[in-house]
């Protein structure tokens, strides 16, 4: 995130964030801009369903917001951000609390895409940062969809200027080969991946660190892929939900547009990161 702070320039962006159908969440979200707006000039426009935003209209938050603020009231705020986005109304969009199947399906009618990546920005609880993928469960499965994912992964890091150094992860240790089929598939699968990108480009630092996740922190890879998507969600849930870490958004990679995921239950700190990651990504665009 110091990165991406140095990054931010003080101009007025627009962003659109979705709010779904939690009160107590879309109220934590309305709590991180008030703070966010303190420091930056960016215009936020909220998309939210009329039945939703009676839920919160009344609430003091909204009162105390003294910059720029503009609810965009719809039945269908999943579709209406990315029509925003599309049309150049907005500059970034952030997923916010909205449902994630629809947000997913709108994003792929809209860019025409038939998957899906993104790259999760998180934080030990010792605070170490570091991209991390999959985290999506149906992300990251076939050899070939690995294989394009950490490409687009790359062009990310080539994009904001960060040089990679790349863990990747596998089902077991290298001396488990033979104790189950699943486990020797996903260690077989590492090693291919590994062994392409480093007849691809030499210079690349690119590792096997089995399943040792605590390996590749220490040895301070900034770029770490899970075996799959579900063992990719669940690192995710664990570090962030159980294991006192943080996450900061997700960016959708291969995209003309700007956009960031964010947890349905994210804390204001994943809030405001998503909107620092977009207003940065935006500065470093124009």
């Amino acid at each position: 995130m110091e990165y991406f702070n140095s990054m931010l320039k003080n101009r007025k962006t627009k962003i659109g964030i979705g709010l779904g159908k939690s009160k107590d969440q879309n109220l934590k979200i309305i709590s991180a801009i008030k703070n966010f707006q303190n420091e930056y000039d960016s215009i936020i426009y909220m998309f939210i369903r009329e039945q939703y935003f009676n839920d919160i209209a009344q609430n003091g938050e909204l009162n105390e917001i003294k910059t720029k603020f503009h609810f965009i009231k719809t039945d269908v705020p999943e579709n209406e951000m990315l029509r925003y986005l599309k049309d150049e109304l907005i500059d970034a969009a952030i997923r916010g609390s909205l449902s994630s199947n629809k947000f997913l399906e709108n994003i792929k009618n809209l860019f025409q895409m038939t998957t899906l990546n993104r790259l999760a920005l998180l934080e030990t609880f010792k605070g170490y940062q570091f991209f991390f993928a999959p985290v999506g469960i149906d992300e990251y499965r076939s050899y070939q969809s690995k294989i394009n994912f950490i490409e687009s992964a790359l062009e990310f890091f080539h994009f904001v200027g960060i040089q990679p150094k790349i863990s990747i992860l596998s089902g077991g240790r290298k001396d488990d080969k033979g104790r189950d089929n699943i486990v020797d598939k996903s260690l077989e699968a590492t090693e291919k991946i590994v062994t392409f990108f480093r007849n691809k480009d030499s210079s690349l630092q690119i590792f096997n660190d089995e399943i040792l996740i605590e390996k590749a922190i220490e040895n301070q890879s900034n770029l770490i892929f899970a075996p799959d998507g579900i063992s990719g969600n669940l690192i995710y849930r664990t570090l962030v939900h159980l294991g006192g870490g943080k996450a900061y958004g997700a960016v959708y990679l291969g995209l003309e547009k700007i956009i960031i995921d964010t947890s349905r239950t994210g804390n204001e700190s994943e809030i405001i990161g998503a909107i620092k990651i977009a207003l940065s990504l935006f500065s470093n665009l124009i």
